[in-house]
């Protein structure tokens, strides 16, 4: 494909992203470390857990820090690269000693970010309920159907059974690191699900409770689907990230705009 490669990182690297399975990532860490060690170190990973503990584990808190683009498609590989995936899309950084807000600066000038700046427990949280559950119930889905042996069911398929199922029977061993690395996190949500679904079993034996439930679902989807967040003009963007909790950080009409 014409691209340069090498066997080692460049010692005089600012930045090294590391972009790879969460289980290379880890093995990765200290040789580019040692390989360039004068730069930061950016991973890419669906859980920030996994890999914070890996660099506490290799001393490398002031040199990292976790980021996370929610972007992305069913597809893997090479072949299916994109240039503008990451462009405009929301990215969670950890919190931590390296410089977070460096990072967070060129997330937001390089792809037009919005940033979501949390600790790494409370990004593996709000994940494992709007991206790794949702790869538990499309794979579950998918699994019902084919298990069902409905010859008809296939060809009946549309588009709520595509949406669906969009990220099911693709790559195991990445989705399967992605879930058990976030066990912790993504087990109570998925009991919670398992209580809900067993909520909705017993509707269908009641139309009117089914109809409330339905209701109060469509009256809370904008507050999931279409957040509106109050901005304001980011006069220190450093003591903005020094203060505890969520941070959102993104470009405005004049500079960067934070929300909390």
């Amino acid at each position: 494909a014409g691209l340069r490669t090498a066997e080692v990182v460049p010692a005089d690297r600012d930045v090294v992203v590391l972009a790879a399975p969460l289980h290379v990532i880890v093995r990765a860490l200290a040789a580019v470390a040692a390989d360039a060690p004068d730069a930061v170190i950016v991973d890419v990973g669906s859980v920030k857990g996994t890999v914070r503990d890996a660099v506490v584990a290799q001393g490398l808190e002031a040199r990292w820090v976790g980021a996370h683009p929610m972007a992305g498609t069913e597809l893997s590989g090479f072949a299916h690269a994109d240039a503008g995936l990451l462009v405009g899309a929301s990215w969670g950084v950890t919190r931590g000693d390296g410089p977070v807000a460096d990072v967070v600066r060129w997330l937001v000038d390089v792809f037009a970010a919005t940033v979501v700046v949390l600790d790494a427990d409370a990004h593996d949280r709000s994940v494992a309920l709007v991206s790794h559950a949702p790869h538990v119930l499309a794979n579950a889905l998918l699994e019902v159907v084919e298990t069902a042996g409905d010859p008809a069911a296939a060809q009946l398929a549309a588009g709520s059974f595509r949406d669906g199922t969009r990220v099911a029977g693709r790559d195991p061993l990445r989705t399967r690191n992605m879930l058990a690395d976030n066990a912790a996190a993504l087990g109570p949500v998925l009991d919670d699900l398992v209580a809900l679904l067993q909520r909705y079993r017993r509707d269908l034996d009641d139309p009117v409770a089914l109809a409330e439930r339905l209701a109060r679902v469509t009256t809370a989807a904008d507050v999931v689907r279409r957040p509106e967040p109050a901005w304001q003009a980011a006069a220190d963007l450093d003591a903005a990230l020094a203060a505890p909790g969520v941070l959102l950080v993104r470009a405005g009409p004049t500079g960067l705009e934070t929300s909390r």
